[in-house]
């Protein structure tokens, strides 16, 4: 498996688990340093963003992502796409069309999940 697809599946089996809403699955995949983006302006740390899945503030019913792209860097991973999510946040449901950048680097543990930065399409 070539880095760029290790990087993909390492993707997929993240957004799998927001799905899913396991938050053990998806501490493991965190950088403790993470920093999540919302298409909102809204900012997550690892621990808000697991407390908001954990608690029922968040739930991610749906990911599909299209055009992903992977630029290593080092012991850095960009990916870009776009992505289309069915999101509850409070309650309230979602539909978002987004462009995104994800962040993955190489720590003495694996990969890790650093960065999320996503942009909303224009309807």
């Amino acid at each position: 498996m070539s880095s760029e697809q290790e990087i993909l599946a390492l993707e997929d089996a993240r957004l799998a688990a927001q799905v899913a809403n396991d938050t053990r699955a998806l501490e493991g995949m965190l950088h403790d340093a993470m920093v999540y983006t919302h298409s909102s302006a809204v900012v997550d740390t690892k621990a808000s963003f697991l407390e908001a899945l954990r608690s029922g503030k968040t739930r991610y019913k749906r990911t599909e992502t299209r055009d992903r792209k992977v630029q290593l860097l080092g012991d850095t991973a960009l990916v870009t796409g776009a992505a289309s999510l069915d999101v509850e946040v409070g309650g309230e449901a979602k539909v978002l069309s987004l462009r995104f950048l994800v962040v993955w680097t190489k720590t003495p543990a694996g990969w890790k999940f650093i960065a999320w930065q996503s942009t909303r399409l224009p309807a």
